[in-house]
């Protein structure tokens, strides 16, 4: 059974109630129902729980984010999709940088222990370039406007948006993903400021405007 977009497991067995599941790591919606319950009674009770569903779903699709780094020579480091090798260079007399350089993204620092903080920032400012454009595309199409954008590093989840302030929250670690996976959360957390939760409306209207949006989401939450 079919219902919005999302394939739901059906399972009769002899007992007397409807029992609902999600799983991890895909999300995948499991339903165990009475032998004499129909289609149309299993489709009304599946809509009536699909707030719950879609909040589950989310919890057991929660984003991935790269094993923890050492900051060492030669180790790989993600940059808008795409490897690099990481190369560090300490020298106290050279300028404090970050650049891209032949397949590598080299940190030239004074002390070893600045790489984490000058790689991070560098992402920050890379990452606010491209949300800026997203953000002010996407805002026109929907029909929105947010009071304020910012970028944060979160532990759990890629963005949240609040509709009754109009603030939306990106995280740092998407500067690490594709573009066309960073686009995906920006329609997500701006559809949030016209509805709050994951109703039936609000994945039409993510489908209107990013047909492949689970195919992005599949891709966002792997490595």
């Amino acid at each position: 059974m079919i219902i919005n977009g999302i394939d739901i497991e059906v399972e009769r067995k002899p007992i007397k109630h409807i029992h609902l599941s999600v799983y991890p790591p895909d999300g995948r919606v499991h339903v165990s129902a009475p032998q004499q319950a129909n289609d149309e009674q299993l489709r009304l009770y599946i809509l009536s729980k699909w707030v719950w569903i879609c909040e589950q779903r989310d919890k057991v699709t929660s984003y991935k984010t790269q094993p923890k780094r050492e900051f060492v020579s030669g180790e790989t480091h993600y940059y808008f999709g795409d490897k690099y090798r990481f190369k560090l260079v300490v020298n106290p007399n050279e300028n404090q940088n970050v650049r891209k350089e032949s397949g590598y993204i080299v940190v030239t620092c004074r002390k070893r222990e600045n790489a984490p903080n000058l790689l991070r920032e560098w992402y920050r400012i890379e990452l606010k370039i491209r949300l800026n454009r997203l953000v002010e595309q996407w805002k026109m199409k929907i029909g929105v406007n947010p009071t304020l954008w910012e970028i944060r590093e979160m532990p759990q989840r890629w963005g949240s948006a609040s509709k009754a302030t109009g603030k939306v929250i990106f995280n740092l670690e998407l500067a690490k993903k594709s573009i066309d996976c960073i686009e995906y959360v920006v329609v997500h957390e701006l559809i949030h400021l016209i509805e709050r939760t994951h109703t039936p409306t609000f994945y039409r209207i993510l489908a209107t405007h990013i047909p492949d949006w689970e195919n992005r989401k599949n891709r966002l939450n792997n490595l």
